[in-house]
């Protein structure tokens, strides 16, 4: 399961911005409105808020150099060649109004990725997961049973010949 996902953030604009601009100089305690600011900017459709501010106060728990070095390595890593090394099933959802992740990104996941397949969630943001958890949920089930299962069987039945 690929969500909102990169192709690389080694290069990603956004990413430096956000890294340049908040990252690097957050200290401890991390300002509750740096985070709600953050988690909010990553939705294009209303979640519930009780989830909402329990996303909030999760982040909140995270220290300062937890965040920096998160978003160090993903400035500094291109985990993109490796992609095609990839040999489970995959299923790839992206919200089209995500503010993060470029519908392009999506497309270099699936042609690098064997055996994956887009859903894109129209109206969605950076958590489609978040904003449409009943359709998600369906859409990971199916997934699993005419992707993942039948795989699973094939190669069994394939260990006991």
């Amino acid at each position: 399961m690929l969500v909102g996902a990169f192709a690389t953030l080694h290069d990603n604009p956004a990413v430096r911005e956000f890294w340049e601009a908040v990252v690097s100089t957050l200290t401890d305690p991390i300002a509750p409105h740096l985070v709600r600011e953050f988690q909010q900017s990553t939705l294009a459709q209303p979640v519930p808020p009780a989830f909402f501010e329990t996303v909030v106060n999760e982040s909140l728990k995270v220290p300062a150099r937890v965040w920096q070095a998160t978003f160090a390595t993903f400035l500094q890593e291109d985990w993109s060649r490796d992609l095609a090394k990839i040999t489970a099933p995959a299923l790839i959802v992206w919200g089209n109004q995500d503010a993060f992740c470029p519908r392009s990104d999506q497309d270099l996941l699936l042609a690098a990725i064997p055996d994956s397949q887009l859903l894109v969630y129209s109206g969605a943001g950076h958590d489609p997961h978040w904003e449409e958890p009943m359709r998600f949920a369906v859409d990971v089930v199916r997934f699993i049973e005419h992707r993942v299962i039948p795989r699973a069987e094939k190669n069994w039945q394939a260990t006991r010949k």
